[in-house]
This record gives C-alpha cells, sequence and structure tokens, in this order.
C-alpha cells in the first residue's frame, strides 16, 4: 500500500479547517507544524500567510528539498511572488482561489474557481454550528424589496452605495468596516456561536424572509490590467476592486444559492456564466441580466439598478421562480459533488506535484 504524503501545515491556513480535514486526511498524513521537530526532505509544507514562518525558515527547509504548498484559496493573488522563491521555485506549489491567475512567473500552480462554493457547502453541512443556516426553510414576508450585505469599504463600493440612495429605504443593508464592527450594520445575534467563529457568516433568517432578492456585492469589480508581473510586490492589488485575474466569485455570490434566494450580481463580467457553466440557474425571467457581459462596471451598475426600480413581483411569483431556487439548493449541497470538485481541481494536481 502507498504511503501517503506527509502534509505539515504551518499556522491556520487555508487548509486547516475541520471540515476540510475530513476530506484531506483521506490522501495525507496531516500535521501541524512544530519549531521544535526536525523534518526530512519526504516532508510537505503548507503555508497561508507570510506571518505564520519567516522566510528565511521557509527557505531553510526549501533548500534541504522540502515541498511547500502555498495555499491563497480565499485570495485571488498570493501573498508571495515567485521572487520570494527565486532559487526553490521546483519545490513551490500556489493555489489560488481565482479563475487564470495572470501569470507571474511560478513553476507550479493551480487555480480553483470553484473554491469558495465548495469551502461555504463542506463549512455549513460538516460544522455543527451551522446548522441552522443549512436548514433554514423560508417564510416569506417580503416587507423589503431587496437584501444588500457589504462588508469593506472600498471606493467601488462607496459608488455603489450612493448610486443606490434613491431605492435603499426599500432595502434591508449594510456598508461596515473591518469584520463589521462599524458603519450601516444588520441586526445580528452577538451570542450565536458563529459571531465568534466567523463573524462575516452571521445569519439572520428575516433578511432573506422580508426581502425577494438579494444584490450581491463582490469582493471585485474587473481585471487589474498594466501591472508589471516581474516585481515582488505587483500581484498585490489595493482595494481599488480591481485583481490580476479573469475573475473571483466569493461567499457574496453564493450565500443567496444556499438560503433560496433570487439574486443580481454586481462583480466581474462573467459571472453569471460562470455560474451557469457550473450548473446553477439565473434568475434571467425577472431580471434583464445582459448586464452581465457588459464590459464597463458603471453599466452594470446602472442595469442591476433598472432591473431594482422595474422588479415585477409577478415575474416573481412565476413558479419557475421556486423552482430555479430549490434547483440551486440542492446543488449547492449536493456533497458528492462538491467532494469530487475538491478532490479533482484540488488534491489531484497537490498528488500529481508531490509525487
Amino acid at each position: 500500500m502507498q504511503m501517503k504524503p506527509k502534509l505539515v501545515r504551518i499556522g491556520f491556513g487555508d487548509l486547516s479547517a475541520s471540515y476540510l480535514e475530513q476530506i484531506l486526511a483521506q490522501y495525507f498524513d496531516l500535521d501541524v507544524y512544530d519549531d521544535n521537530k526536525t523534518y526530512d526532505k519526504s516532508t510537505v509544507f503548507a503555508i497561508t500567510r507570510p506571518e505564520h514562518l519567516e522566510q528565511q525558515h521557509l527557505n531553510k527547509h526549501l533548500s534541504q528539498g522540502c515541498k511547500l504548498i502555498v495555499a491563497n484559496l480565499w485570495e485571488a493573488r498570493s501573498h508571495w511572488h515567485p521572487y520570494d522563491f527565486k532559487d526553490y521555485l521546483d519545490n513551490v506549489f500556489l493555489i489560488v482561489g481565482c479563475k487564470n491567475l495572470f501569470d507571474f512567473g511560478w513553476k507550479h500552480m493551480v487555480n480553483v474557481p470553484n473554491w469558495f462554493w465548495y469551502n461555504e457547502s463542506l463549512w455549513y453541512s460538516l460544522t455543527p454550528e451551522f446548522a441552522k443556516i443549512k436548514n433554514y426553510k423560508p417564510n416569506r414576508t417580503n416587507c423589503k424589496k431587496f437584501f444588500m450585505p457589504i462588508r469593506l469599504h472600498k471606493p467601488f463600493r462607496t459608488h455603489i452605495v450612493n448610486t443606490y440612495k434613491p431605492v435603499l429605504d426599500d432595502a434591508i443593508w449594510s456598508y461596515c468596516g473591518q469584520w463589521g464592527k462599524d458603519g450601516q450594520q444588520l441586526p445580528i445575534d452577538e451570542t450565536s456561536p458563529i459571531a465568534d467563529m466567523a463573524w462575516d457568516r452571521q445569519f439572520n433568517k428575516s433578511w432573506y424572509n422580508d426581502t425577494y432578492f438579494t444584490v450581491a456585492v463582490e469582493t471585485a469589480f474587473a481585471t487589474q490590467l498594466g501591472i508589471d508581473r516581474t516585481k515582488p510586490d505587483s500581484n498585490f492589488s489595493s482595494d481599488s476592486g480591481r485583481l490580476p485575474c479573469e475573475l473571483f466569485v466569493t461567499e457574496k455570490t453564493f450565500k443567496p444559492i444556499a438560503f433560496k434566494h433570487p439574486f443580481q450580481v454586481l462583480g466581474m463580467p462573467g459571472t453569471l456564466e460562470f455560474l451557469k457553466n457550473n450548473g446553477f440557474e439565473t434568475y434571467d425571467h425577472i431580471f434583464d441580466e445582459s448586464y452581465d457581459s457588459m464590459p464597463e462596471f458603471e453599466d452594470r451598475i446602472s442595469k442591476v439598478l433598472d432591473n431594482i426600480t422595474t422588479f415585477n413581483v409577478d415575474k416573481y411569483n412565476d413558479p419557475l421562480t421556486e423552482q430555479k431556487m430549490e434547483h440551486n439548493y440542492r446543488l449547492f449541497y449536493n456533497i458528492d459533488r462538491v467532494v469530487k470538485g475538491v478532490k479533482q481541481e484540488l488534491i489531484e494536481p497537490l498528488l500529481e506535484w508531490i509525487k
């Protein structure tokens, strides 16, 4: 029987969650980094953030023949540049959670654009504290038109809020700072165990019961062009809302899918197409979804605002709406499909590289 590779995770990172361990443990001998231990060259390390271990210690292990996984699945860019590992790139593997990250010179990498679907589904399904999220059953009152939660301040999000001011009185919405501790907040239950575990995964059924649809404001709205990919800091974008990749779809888009809510997305072009290619349904019988292919963000903002303003309850009440919500919910929580995706898109490329 072939031995499983030893995977040593440095600090709490993107491969450390208990619900993901249940899958990883089938393919790897999992361990946690201990500075007092000695590791041989067969060891594969995984790290997410630079502060978890100094660069000189990483390079020491790499110089001894060990391999390193840079696990930035929650990002559309790496926290490192290939320059940081210039002498050891054959032994470094980058994984990111976007579609088609620009080529910065990494020799080994994989994009996992479905990461946020897989992560949220596993998290809600396999973590007891999240059971009420997965088991949520809509009891619709629809006393407001739409739900628009926004967390971190970014200039493009401020522009959205300012543009949508005429319709915000008919919305449940938020625009908060770091970890939602300031600004326009949603009503939350601070005694919930989720508040301590993951502040931005708070859940209140009234957000969805009381609104017809979600406007999901994504992490980014455009591709970051014109950057010098050879410079060590060139892959770190600002909070401008532009990223060095083709597409980045996060939990912000998948939440309404998980909670049986129609949605529009203010994000990068092609987001709806990406969802449909994965088998999800969008709500083109309710909204004009031509915004998804509009190259200019200002045009997408305007079209979504038009859809809000002209929203037709009769179209929403079409039985097709309920059919689509149920289909999306079932696909989102299809554990066999999710685990298969994690295996094919994340684990198998890692195992192929390690061997």
